[in-house]
């Protein structure tokens, strides 16, 4: 049956009890009260995004990370869950990967409704885990009881918002896991849904929706809508924390909904762009910085997949760094060119929504100078980090033609 216009239409998820003078206030009101705060918050973050709003970094503990029990450092910070959750923790904390000995007693929980099936379990064997944060919410102190309150003499007097850390094992397969040198990079891409990103372009109109990610393999399972993903952590028992990986699954505030039935306006899609940059540029750092920073790095040795936009720091008379040449060794590069400061940002952006790089295929691959930078270390200006290149994916289109108008003649590129 149809409605007629400036007909109330009922919406009993918000329905939330009316306040006025002279009612009997009960718990159950204001547990009704509540709960239409918790579906009012799902709703709004179903509009603004969830992810990782500030903070929330995570690194090996300086003080007590060992091989055997590790610990980590996850910095204060504050996110929102898919359930809406708001999720703050106001300072730095240290966060112990394994269950001690015996157990501390914790705060009595009095809000407790976003469990998934099943707890997972923390760290026991040598695996790829991820690090998640969740809400819960815990009683603070008694108050007495009086008139409705019945037998008990006191309950709980403050219900304190609070957060608690959770570690589940990711499903990596053994193939993965024996791909030692790429696993970091072919973990962050399963996380990505590299599978599902490159199957739009082989059937278009099949491919509707989200791409599916390695998570989605264990969400509703060992974790939640409350859950907040922040960091891939590989422990070995030999060696402890191998890597933390967070750009594999952090993402910014990201709106779940938007373009669900067109994958490339998806702003989770671009999300995964943005994340897919940062994490190579954090793996490369790490990369040099384990390696040292003389060794020889070649992409296709520990990345299967580069992003379609990433910053290098290349080797030169008093800089350490890459070499291009053994970096892109047996993949298809063009000549290096000169590119504008003020194109940088444009060519960055623009790249960020193109497809990773394949290192496996004969793709070819632009290599871009920024011509200030260039300039300077030519010239021995002081406070100079070193050389960079831009490498940036053959299908993105090429933004170094020249412009003699506005460029410098000794840096121009020339045809």
């Amino acid at each position: 049956m149809a409605i007629g216009l400036f007909t109330p239409i009922l919406n009993d998820r918000t329905r939330a009890p009316y306040f006025f003078n002279g009612r009997l206030l009960t718990g159950e009101a204001m547990t009704d009260e509540q709960r239409a705060q918790h579906v009012a918050h799902e709703i709004l973050a179903h509009g603004v995004g969830d992810g990782v709003a500030y903070g929330l970094q995570v690194a090996p503990s300086h003080d007590f990370n060992t091989v055997d029990r590790p610990v980590v450092t996850v910095k204060a910070g504050a996110a929102v869950s898919k359930r809406g959750d708001l999720l703050l923790l106001a300072d730095d904390v240290e966060v112990q990967l394994v269950r001690p000995p015996s157990g501390s007693v914790a705060p009595q929980k009095i809000f407790d409704a976003c469990r998934p099936p099943d707890q997972g379990t923390y760290v026991s064997d040598s695996g790829v885990y991820l690090l998640t944060i969740s809400p819960i919410t815990v009683g603070d102190q008694l108050a007495p009881v009086s008139g409705l309150g019945g037998p008990q003499t006191c309950n709980v007097k403050y219900r304190v918002d609070a957060v608690e850390f959770r570690l589940v094992k990711l499903p990596v397969d053994s193939a993965v896991l024996s791909d030692t040198n790429r696993l970091r990079n072919r973990v962050a891409y399963a996380c990505f849904g590299i599978d599902q990103i490159t199957a739009f372009a082989l059937d278009p109109i099949g491919a509707l929706g989200e791409a599916k990610t390695l998570l989605d393999e264990i969400d509703g399972k060992t974790i939640g809508s409350c859950d907040v993903p922040l960091a891939v952590i590989y422990w070995t028992a030999a060696g402890g924390i191998q890597f933390i990986d967070l750009w594999s699954v952090r993402r910014r505030l990201t709106r779940s909904r938007t373009g669900m039935r067109f994958p490339p306006m998806s702003d989770k899609r671009l999300a995964a762009g943005e994340a897919m940059v940062l994490q190579f540029q954090e793996q490369i750092a790490t990369l040099r910085l384990s390696l040292g920073q003389a060794s020889t790095i070649v992409a296709t040795t520990y990345f299967r997949f580069l992003p379609p936009v990433g910053l290098l720091p290349i080797a030169a008379s008093g800089f350490t760094g890459v070499s291009p040449a053994d970096f892109f060794k047996n993949m298809t590069v063009g000549s290096e060119a000169h590119v504008e400061g003020a194109r940088l940002p444009t060519v960055v952006e623009e790249a960020v929504p193109y497809l990773p790089i394949d290192t496996t295929k004969a793709e070819l691959v632009w290599l871009y100078r920024v011509r200030e930078n260039r300039e300077a270390i030519d010239k021995g200006t002081a406070g100079i980090s070193g050389p960079a290149l831009v490498f940036v994916s053959g299908h993105v289109p090429y933004r170094a033609d020249p412009h003699f108008d506005v460029n410098k003649w000794d840096y121009s590129n020339y045809v």
